[in-house]
């Protein structure tokens, strides 16, 4: 039985912590083990980890605090660190459903990729207790087929592509760097840069066989500064921009053919605004309003500079079209 890896991001969430590692031990694939990377200085998850007294349970707490983002995407890397033949992230705040890896696996085997996309089910964490939310991370998006990497990019014009804690991986056969590295400030875009980034044919498995937990905004939580917003925005122009310099006419179809599937043609037009590919039939998004959303983008893009630069740098030999 081949040995898989879990690599679980956690930080001051004890309870959470202790719900994700019980999903694992519930798992009908026993031979796994869990790296817990623990970014909090005060390391809170270190007695969780010990109240186990599991050799399969790890804790590995950062030198330094790396924050949200560095830590997530330090559980990314491709390749195993404790000699796992499959590995994944759990993330302390999410769980699985007790096939979870087991299903995985035999999906690897036998559509003979080394990704597998699981969707995930959305539910709301309500005073530690998980809710129904009725939906799922890809909904309708995808079908149940093995998608070559280039097939996912149209999607990025609605969504992130991927959800990172969909992702299950056979770590000698992948040649993706899942890695984002610093060059990527926004957070919010690390699943449309991973996505971005793959080079290896991907299954989505459209049954959800593990939890994304969504939570209610605190009555103090702190709104997203202009400058955060700003940054999202730019960083998801350059983005289009760069999608549609790459792939041209050919993503703006596929992509017009999946907005009219789904019914989303306008979030579609406004994004082809945004990236200045005019040459096209607008239909939802015409006369002042066209003109609108076009002079705030030309601001946008002549105010502040590209965000990703130094991004589309490092992957030009890591990605295929």
């Amino acid at each position: 039985m081949s040995l898989c890896e879990v690599r679980m991001p956690a930080y001051k969430r004890p309870e959470l912590l202790k719900r994700a590692i019980k999903s694992l031990l519930e798992q009908t694939y026993k031979n796994w083990i869990v790296i817990v990377m623990d970014d909090s200085p005060m390391q809170e998850c270190r007695a969780v980890v010990e109240c186990y007294n599991d050799s399969r349970i790890m804790y590995s707490p950062n030198k330094t605090q790396l924050g949200p983002a560095r830590n997530l995407d330090q559980a990314f890397q491709s390749a195993g660190y404790v000699g796992g033949s499959y590995a994944f992230v759990l993330e302390d705040d999410n769980y699985l459903f007790p096939c979870f890896i087991a299903a995985n696996i035999t999906s690897i085997r036998d559509n003979g990729v080394a990704i597998v996309l699981r969707n995930q089910d959305m539910r709301f964490d309500k005073d530690g207790e998980s809710m129904p939310y009725n939906k799922t991370t890809m909904g309708d998006w995808y079908c149940h087929k093995v998608y070559e990497p280039a097939e996912l990019f149209p999607y990025l014009f609605f969504h992130s592509g991927i959800s990172n804690g969909g992702l299950f991986w056979d770590t000698a056969k992948i040649t993706s760097d899942l890695q984002i590295g610093t060059e990527v400030a926004s957070q919010a875009h690390q699943e449309k840069f991973r996505c971005l980034q793959l080079t290896d044919r991907i299954c989505f498995e459209p049954e959800p066989l593990c939890v994304f937990t969504l939570f209610k905004a605190r009555d103090d939580a702190v709104e997203p500064s202009k400058r955060a917003k700003r940054l999202y925005n730019r960083t998801e122009q350059s983005l289009i921009m760069y999608l549609l310099k790459r792939f041209g006419p050919k993503i703006v179809k596929r992509s017009t053919e999946i907005a009219d599937q789904m019914g989303c043609r306008y979030q579609l037009e406004r994004q082809l605004i945004d990236g200045f590919y005019l040459l096209y039939d607008f239909k939802r998004v015409r006369g002042l309003r066209f003109l609108y959303f076009l002079s705030k983008s030309l601001l946008r893009y002549l105010l502040y500079g590209d965000p990703l630069g130094d991004y589309y740098k490092k992957i030009r030999h890591k990605t295929r079209d």
